[in-house]
């Protein structure tokens, strides 16, 4: 008798040639392939697609996975993002006429006006993982101004669908626990079917803490050796507290005269060179597998999302990378489940509070850094979130 393998169709409006859609959803996926049919239809850069379309094509082709990319369109505002959905909807139709996909899983919101559609007409299980709070996300970066009418309009339509997502999807998935809370507490008919299920990281690209590595990260940058490193690895958008990262460096420099700070990003240093009362600052740019050795250089690394209300949703990919490579880590209170994961795992971090902070930074830095590596085995291992779709999957397909 054939098994009849189960077939997924997966929508990204992130690109599969995207560090993120690289760490966050391939990653999955390549897994999940062992045991379902695996589509994926995602929004490419062109010029990322050039770079490693051909690897990312490899990758799919040797699980098994069937990837139909389609190009982002950049401009004019809305208008290309409407395209793009146009051209989404007009894939997945014409792969579910060829495949029959079982479930359709939906990465955010753009993602979800196609699942929506889907599930209306072709009665497939429609999975809304909604990531965070998107919507409030682009409001609170000032993305999206809500005094101008074209965005009004936008942010009236997404509201008026997100609603929708919530109502018509077979599982809605969260983040965080906290992001799960705040839904129920207007929402209390939909806790049953809310999944939480972390960002993940991959623990074969963050190794364990290695010395020798360390000391080549900080000789290629020129950090002395004997310095105490402060780290933050990420970005620089409206939705992060670079006043944040300041404030701790100063906090630290209080007390640590060989203090130097480390910024592995894409953005640069923005803002801080006009600091007068921050020195010893290093930069560098890296391709997504070579960030975990230098993040071996760091002592403590900083998480700095800015305190709006879309922060519940956050879960932060870096704090599992963080401990991954051996570093404790320091972030503002509040900040998705981070209070309760630093409370949870002893001496893992630390939710800022200036008056203690002193003592705890003593506390967590005595963490051995095979500890924190065992923490982000537990809470962040990609095997766990595999394990958490997959439950999702089969629970579907039984229904």
């Amino acid at each position: 008798m054939d098994v009849v393998v189960k077939k997924v169709l997966y929508i990204s409006y992130d690109g599969m040639t995207d560090p993120l859609g690289q760490s966050q959803v391939l990653a999955y996926m390549e897994k999940l392939a062992t045991t379902y049919q695996v589509l994926i239809i995602s929004c490419e850069k062109k010029d990322r697609f050039a770079v490693s379309g051909k690897e990312i094509d490899a990758r799919c082709k040797a699980v098994g996975i069937i990837w139909h990319p389609v190009f982002y369109t950049k401009s004019p505002p809305v208008a290309s993002t409407m395209y793009d959905v146009w051209k989404i909807m007009n894939k997945a139709k014409k792969l579910y006429r060829q495949y029959k996909y079982d479930i359709v899983h939906c990465r955010s919101y753009m993602s979800s006006l196609i699942g929506l559609r889907l599930k209306r007409e072709k009665g497939v299980r429609f999975i809304f993982d909604m990531r965070g709070f998107w919507i409030d996300e682009k409001i609170e970066a000032g993305s999206w101004n809500n005094t101008n009418p074209v965005y009004r309009s936008v942010i009236k339509y997404l509201r008026r669908k997100e609603e929708q997502f919530y109502g018509s999807a077979d599982i809605v998935v969260t983040l965080t626990e906290a992001a799960k809370q705040v839904i129920i507490k207007t929402k209390p008919h939909l806790e049953k079917k809310i999944r939480v299920v972390p960002t993940c990281v991959n623990l074969d690209v963050f190794k364990p803490f290695q010395p020798g590595l360390r000391s080549i990260a900080r000789q290629k940058l020129n950090i002395p050796e004997n310095a105490f490193v402060l780290l933050y690895s990420g970005g620089y958008g409206a939705n992060y507290n670079i006043g944040f990262l300041l404030e701790i460096y100063r906090k630290i420099k209080e007390s640590t005269p060989n203090l130097c700070l480390l910024i592995l990003s894409k953005d640069g240093v923005t803002g801080l060179e006009s600091k007068t009362d921050i020195s010893n600052v290093f930069s560098i740019s890296l391709p997504y597998s070579q960030v975990g050795n230098y993040l071996m250089a760091g002592d403590l690394g900083v998480i700095n999302y800015t305190n709006h209300f879309s922060v519940a949703g956050r879960s932060p990919t870096k704090l599992g990378e963080y401990w991954a490579c051996g570093l404790p880590a320091v972030a503002p209170a509040g900040v998705g489940d981070v209070d309760h994961l630093f409370s949870f795992y002893k001496n893992s971090g630390i939710s800022y509070n200036e008056a203690a902070f002193n003592d705890r930074l003593k506390e967590v830095l005595s963490t051995s850094k095979e500890v924190l590596r065992n923490y982000a085995t537990d809470y962040f291992s990609l095997d766990k979130g595999v394990k958490l779709y997959s439950d999702i999957y089969t629970s579907l397909i039984k229904e």
